[in-house]
């Protein structure tokens, strides 16, 4: 093995000594070799000329390089503080967003040593979430996901110095998955002042823009990511909603912060990752993001009354049973059935009619009536929708011009529940109120326990036949009915295909109040 290896350093070095004789046949103007390696020499780089190594009357085919001036790195220095001075100017606006929903569970508790019998227990704890959001209006107006802050039973929002608000959600597009809050300035307090963010044109985004994401990965707040825009009209899904695609780093917890160009302008709504292989654990360079234009028509309509435009052709549209899918020789229950043409409209200039089952959609699966209508709302004026239609069992090709027009139908707003709680209030025969301090004590209520006080129940009401003045009201179904606002928003959120459990107590008797759809 000694021997080989002595062998082996004796091949190495007449090798090497071989190739410096040759070089210096090539080159004799002192070009790098071993020796210069040996006597620790420094290296500078040689940029070829790319002429033949043996031309005549020429000094060398190899140049050597100017070394690189460390000093003169004035453009690096001002990109390096442009993007700081950027990052100051954007971060003072983004909002971290802290979320708690009560959860109900059942578990059974076993009642002997075996499990043979036991008896069932329901819990309720407060399941935590996490997301972004960013100050649009300096009255204290947040935008965020919807998906951040659905079905959430408290948001409180840290600011950037610290300090942390009450905020309540004030509408939301779920299509566009958009949502708007308001801050609650404290109990003889006011907000301090804000530094809301602008809206950019989202139109004139080009492939290949820097941004910049900020948000709140993990709940490590105001993380600031850099990259670029990779694409633009990206899909999540065969739905029509259209995305910015990033290489900026994007983790749960950026949802709803903004995604920035240079000049600090809201580009885009950070608001998913593509995860690809599902086996893949790390981070794998897509972020997308809703298009400001998009995000800005939502917070127009909800804050400021405005229209919200949206394509139309006329069409009524359902989901298909199984039973008319039977009946129809349809393979699926996947499509839209059209169930009305409103006259002088596009859909019955194409000649569409009730009955017709939508199956594509711009060459795609068309697989509820919900995303056809999304896929129609997101056509501009003009746009021409390709559909593809079962009639009679027969499929036929038909092209629909989109116009523009307003559209209510996709908002949630929590004014509109508010006002639907209060009608079925008064359906109902019941006013209520908030209990005073007072009025605990008189009937020893703790509180920490959530209740409303029934003031009024109108004659030959449906609640006269069950309900009394002075009838505390604590829960409508799980959700606790802490005051009289949050009375009406569980009221005109009921499920539609369920009956509802009111609990309320009377003497200190439970009763339970059960209300059909």
């Amino acid at each position: 093995m000694a021997r080989f290896l002595v062998q082996l350093v004796g091949v190495v070095l007449i090798g090497g000594f071989s190739s410096y004789f040759y070089l210096g046949l090539i080159d004799g103007h002192g070009r790098y070799d071993i020796l210069d390696l040996l006597k620790r020499r420094p290296i500078t780089a040689a940029i070829g000329t790319g002429a033949p190594l043996l031309a005549q009357n020429e000094e060398s085919s190899l140049l050597r390089a100017v070394p690189l001036d460390l000093n003169n790195i004035g453009i690096l220095e001002e990109v390096n503080r442009s993007l700081a001075d950027l990052t100051d100017a954007v971060v003072p606006s983004v909002v971290s967003i802290d979320t708690t929903t009560s959860v109900k569970v059942t578990r059974v508790v076993p009642a002997d040593p075996f499990g043979f019998f036991g008896y069932r227990q329901s819990e309720n704890y407060q399941s935590p979430g996490l997301g972004s959001g960013f100050i649009v209006t300096s009255e204290g107006h947040i935008m965020t996901n919807h998906h951040v802050v659905a079905g959430v039973d408290k948001i409180r929002v840290t600011l950037h110095d610290g300090g942390q608000y009450e905020a309540e959600w004030i509408g939301s597009d779920p299509n566009v998955d958009v949502a708007v809050l308001q801050l609650k300035a404290p109990e003889g307090g006011q907000l301090p002042a804000l530094q809301p963010l602008s809206f950019g044109d989202s139109e004139a985004v080009r492939v290949g823009e820097m941004v910049l994401a900020v948000g709140n990965p993990f709940g490590l707040s105001e993380t600031v990511t850099r990259g670029i825009i990779s694409a633009k009209q990206r899909e999540l899904s065969d739905g029509a909603n259209e995305y910015f695609q990033v290489d900026a780093v994007i983790n749960p917890g950026n949802s709803g912060g903004p995604l920035v160009n240079v000049r600090g302008e809201v580009i885009g709504v950070n608001v998913a990752i593509f995860t690809g292989q599902q086996d893949v654990r790390f981070w794998q360079g897509i972020g997308l993001a809703i298009p400001a234009n998009e995000a800005k028509e939502v917070f127009e309509a909800i804050v400021l009354g405005r229209p919200l435009i949206r394509g139309y052709i006329g069409l009524e549209v359902e989901n298909i049973t199984r039973n008319y899918a039977i009946a129809l020789g349809l393979n699926s229950t996947q499509g839209a059935l059209i169930t009305d043409v409103v006259k002088g409209s596009p859909a019955e200039d194409a000649g569409l009619k009730p009955g017709d089952v939508i199956v594509k959609f711009d060459g795609k699966a068309a697989r509820t009536a919900e995303d056809t209508l999304t896929r129609i709302r997101a056509k501009k004026a003009g746009e021409e929708a390709q559909l593809t239609v079962i009639r009679k069992g027969q499929s036929m090709e038909a092209a629909v011009q989109a116009i523009a027009k307003s559209d209510t139908n996709t908002l949630k707003l929590r004014s509109d529940i508010a006002a639907t709680g209060q009608s079925i209030a008064e359906a109902l025969g019941i006013t209520v109120g908030n209990l005073t301090p007072a009025q605990r004590t008189a009937v020893g209520l703790p509180e920490t326990t959530a209740a409303v006080v029934i003031t009024e129940v109108k004659s030959d009401s449906q609640a006269a036949k069950r309900f009394r003045p002075g009838d505390l009201i604590h829960r409508i179904n799980q959700d606790p009915v802490t005051d009289v606002a949050t009375f009406y928003d569980l009221l005109g959120s009921l499920p539609q295909d369920k009956t509802t459990v009111m609990v309320l107590s009377r003497d200190g008797q439970l009763i339970r109040a059960f209300l059909n759809p």
